[in-house]
């Protein structure tokens, strides 16, 4: 598909530029996606990105180049690439500099909050985005990323996801670059690839507490959410629940984006089989009595990602609230005790309580933790006689 029309009356740098930020928002999250910010230097200003996307471990610098009314000149048209793409390096290049410098750096991202960061903490990209008809042929040699909007776009509607995206490009970073326009070619390449590989085994430590243990390509044929778009969504609006809440007491911006990015890890193939399990939880656990709490639980172990646990309970009160913070705990800790070396692993808790009041359909309730968990002197055989020695209900993913 083409990129998106940009707005008439709008300079078309401008326009590509917010075009660019817009699409990362609306597919993946606006939390994770940062306006650019002027700062001063000396008697210079200078723009730090035209966007920059932080999720997990990775932020990328990202710097967009438009074509106002491109010539027939095929010679023409390579130098202009070449310098536009060149001149985009070194602005993404100065502007990680910068940020890295720094020990701490305020961004506002496109929901409209500052977010302090440490920029040095993150793996950083440099990735070019072109806003040009395209040139035959043309192969970029510079040290980024470089892909046309259109490619840029289509990689966000197609994986839907910020986190998925960044595992992308950080994936194809490393890569020999392909001509300009051809970046989906490339991907269908690597998605077949990946759907012909063999899954490596499950760590042996984790074998024996798994319910059951699965393995799906990292990067879908079809488009993420295809056969179930309701229940592929479900993810992406417990993340909006998440992020329009209130902060709780002490925590930081930067603390909501860290669990926001753990929940957005969830391999995009496996959103809509989620989304479907946590509808079926909420319809069965809104029958059970009332004198009862019934329970849903669900963990989800993937190499290199957070742990991720998801459930539903009948309703929110303080006691659901405070079970299923310790239940979180609880399983943190017999994780960390089976993959000492997993030590700064953060595990992340979402648990959904229906409603009956029309408002909404549920209530969201999100917790995290990492390191090593204190327990009273009497409260971990409680827990465990409550929830059970092992890890329980858990599915363990390879890739």
């Amino acid at each position: 598909m083409p990129a998106t029309t940009l707005p008439a009356g709008v300079a078309q740098g401008s326009a590509a530029e917010a075009a660019t930020r817009s699409a990362a928002a609306y597919w993946g999250l606006p939390d994770f996606v940062f306006r650019p910010e002027q700062r001063s230097r000396g008697a210079a200003t200078r723009e730090w990105g035209d966007a920059i996307l932080v999720v997990g471990s990775r932020a990328a610098c990202v710097q967009v180049k438009s074509r106002h009314a491109p010539s027939s000149s095929e010679t023409r048209e390579g130098l202009w690439l070449d310098k536009n793409i060149d001149k985009a390096v070194r602005q993404a290049s100065g502007t990680i500099r910068d940020l890295t410098a720094v020990v701490e750096a305020t961004l506002v991202n496109l929901r409209g909050r500052q977010v302090v960061i440490r920029a040095n903490s993150f793996d950083w990209l440099r990735v070019v985005v072109v806003d040009h008809p395209g040139l035959r042929g043309y192969v970029p040699s510079a040290p980024a990323v470089v892909l046309m909007r259109r490619d840029w776009e289509f990689l966000f509607e197609q994986l839907k996801s910020t986190y998925a995206v960044m595992e992308y490009l950080q994936r194809v970073s490393v890569l020999d670059p392909v001509p300009l326009g051809e970046e989906f070619i490339r991907y269908f390449k690597l998605a077949a690839a990946d759907a012909a590989t063999t899954p490596e085994p499950v760590d042996p430590r984790l074998a024996p507490f798994a319910t059951a243990t699965g393995s799906e390509p990292l990067l879908p044929q079809a488009p993420a959410g295809h056969e179930d778009d309701p229940a592929h969504f479900l993810i992406r609006a417990v993340l909006e629940d998440i992020a329009t809440s209130r902060l709780p007491d002490g925590a930081e911006q930067i603390d909501l984006l860290e669990l926001l990015a753990a929940i957005d890890a969830t391999p995009v193939s496996y959103r809509a089989g989620l989304g479907k399990m946590w509808l079926t939880w909420l319809r069965e656990i809104d029958t059970s009595p009332s004198s009862m709490v019934s329970w849903r639980f669900r963990g989800h172990i993937w190499p290199d990602r957070p742990y991720l646990i998801f459930g539903a309970a009948p309703r929110h009160s303080e006691l659901i609230q405070a079970a299923f913070g310790r239940y979180v705990s609880l399983r943190h800790q017999q994780h960390l005790e089976l993959m000492p070396e997993r030590a700064e692993m953060l595990t992340v808790g979402v648990v959904l309580t229906p409603r009956t009041d029309g408002v909404r359909p549920w209530d969201t309730t999100s917790i995290s933790t990492r390191g090593p968990q204190e327990f009273g002197e009497d409260e971990r055989p409680a827990l465990e006689h409550l929830w059970g020695r092992r890890i329980g209900e858990s599915v363990v993913h390879t890739e």
